[in-house]
């Protein structure tokens, strides 16, 4: 006989370990998991219900049907939006991939990314890259680490793209290998291919300027035009090495690219 779903009042009647042990006993799909999470997705699941993707720093990429999420009386109404960084009470089933949510709290809101489309739509790349790349498990805890502090301190610039670039490659283990520059050449040849300084069958040539540019995007004194050398070596690098797909991103540089009076 199949487990039926149940609802049920436990939150303030047992301890989250006894909680477990009830609803397997009540027949309810798998275990009760108590997480932070970071909404990556919202979906449409029916007329009023929705499937969240979120990044967990113990569980890596999860997603979670969250049932009745508009309707008029839900307790989900304004609890989770994209880029909100929650408290998780969600049912593990013991197979395939999506899960029951029972309850979540906002701790974070980052409402300083409401209304800021460049911010917005380099944090909706962000949470792509995300939950396309990032491990299952506790490995993701760097990954979880990592994008709650982008969020928080993001700035919807090229200098931004470059960093949050940077560092899924290093997250990935695929940041690329300078430390064959020659500082005094006006360009040294880099194998894309190889992921370091030398000929391949990919290779171009990158200046002390770019390469400052893609270590430190950050810094006062970064010339555009090397910042925007950094990003286009970062678009022939993601697409050899982790295949994404360039018209998001190329969209995305012209966003950041526009001037900030329009």
């Amino acid at each position: 006989m199949q487990p039926r779903w149940r609802i049920i009042s436990l939150r303030h009647t047992f301890p989250i370990g006894a909680r477990t042990a009830l609803c397997y006993s009540l027949g309810v799909a798998g275990e009760i998991i108590k997480t932070k999470g970071i909404v990556l997705a919202i979906h449409p699941w029916s007329r009023t219900s929705h499937v969240v993707a979120w990044l967990t720093p113990d569980h890596g990429v999860v997603s979670t049907l969250v049932k009745g999420a508009v309707r008029p009386k839900s307790a989900f109404l304004g609890q989770y939006d994209l880029f909100y960084a929650c408290d998780l009470l969600y049912y593990a089933r013991a197979s395939g991939d999506l899960h029951a949510l029972r309850e979540v709290t906002p701790n974070n809101l980052r409402e300083h990314l409401r209304g800021q489309w460049r911010e917005t739509s380099l944090a909706g790349y962000a949470a792509d890259l995300v939950r396309d790349l990032a491990p299952p498990g506790s490995e993701s805890s760097a990954w979880y680490e990592f994008l709650d502090t982008f969020l928080d301190n993001l700035a919807g610039t090229t200098a931004g793209l470059v960093r949050l670039e940077m560092e899924i490659l290093r997250l990935t283990g695929l940041a690329p290998d300078f430390s064959g520059m020659d500082p005094h050449a006006a360009w040294t040849p880099f194998a894309v291919d190889f992921g370091r300084c030398g000929e391949g069958e990919r290779t171009l040539r990158l200046s002390p300027r770019t390469v400052a540019a893609l270590q430190r995007p950050d810094a006062l004194a970064t010339p555009a035009d090397a910042l925007s050398d950094a990003v286009r070596f970062l678009g022939v690098f993601l697409a050899f090495h982790l295949e994404q797909t360039p018209d998001v991103r190329r969209a995305l540089v012209t966003l950041l690219t526009v001037p900030r009076s329009i």
